[in-house]
């Protein structure tokens, strides 16, 4: 493992960052550009690229971020694959899905109810496609706990104020913490044999408001702030309400899966240290 040079597209992102730290290597070039791409990859010659960039904004993908969604994720996976010869993590999520019957194994067929859905399954059959052999599409949802903004900081930030927090109970899915999903797919890299396709992400399937009941325990809030709504929040795009990830490759094949218990002690640890 010592000796691979492994490379990250989005590496400033949610999940690209940590990879950062556990010393993998920025590929420097904007998606959108295969030239850049093609530089890139040839003044860092990797290993293996994990390809995390991504435009992700659910929302924005349904009106003024479609274009740059397609390019994005679409096309600059085209190019990544392209330009490359080795080993491509590539990043996919739940919401390939329409969550009607959720949670969901590798073999369920996906059926997207979203622009960004519809990108990501594109980009999937994308890696699928060019079938080098080594490839692996990594699918996985809820990330919490790195660089940016995310569901939990967004409840704690409501908690925090003191404010009344409604949070919906139709959305179920499973919270994975970033640092634990970076730790799986290290280890996913050492298989000589890797799957093609692997659902990775936190063990419980729990819907939004369960999680948020167990973000303001953890963090030491009443949880009567917490308001449960069977309604969808004021969103764009559709989500798929019953979705998640079945784990059972992942277990079989001893890769580290942690609760959401375990993972927002893990974060609370992070931040309480600073």
């Amino acid at each position: 493992m010592e000796d691979k040079i492994i490379a990250v597209t989005g590496y400033e992102g949610r999940l690209g960052s940590e990879f950062i730290k556990l010393g993998c290597v920025p590929l420097e070039c904007n998606l959108f550009f295969g030239k850049q791409i093609k530089e890139a990859i040839e003044a860092v010659n990797p290993d293996v690229i994990i390809h995390c960039g991504a435009v992700t904004d659910v929302d924005g993908c349904e009106d003024y971020f479609f274009q740059d969604a397609m390019k994005v994720n679409i096309r600059g996976t085209q190019f990544v694959r392209n330009f490359f010869d080795g080993q491509v993590i590539h990043m996919s999520t739940d919401y390939i899905f329409d969550g009607r019957n959720g949670p969901y194994s590798e073999e369920d067929k996906p059926c997207p109810i979203s622009h960004y859905g519809w990108t990501k399954n594109a980009s999937e059959e994308v890696i699928r496609e060019f079938n080098f052999p080594r490839d692996i599409i990594v699918r996985t949802t809820i990330l919490y706990g790195g660089n940016k903004p995310d569901f939990v900081t967004k409840i704690l930030d409501q908690l925090k104020e003191g404010k009344e927090v409604t949070v919906t109970t139709s959305l179920i899915g499973n919270p994975t913490y970033v640092p634990h999903l970076a730790e799986a797919i290290m280890k996913l890299i050492e298989f000589q044999k890797p799957p093609r396709i692997v659902n990775i992400s936190g063990t419980d399937c729990i819907s939004r408001y369960k999680f948020a009941t167990m973000i303001a325990e953890t963090f030491g809030y009443p949880e009567e702030q917490l308001v449960a709504t069977g309604k969808h929040m004021n969103e764009m795009a559709k989500r798929p309400p019953k979705a998640g990830l079945k784990l059972h490759l992942a277990r079989a094949l001893g890769l580290p899966l942690y609760s959401a218990e375990e993972g927002l002690k893990a974060y609370k640890e992070k931040l309480d240290a600073g």
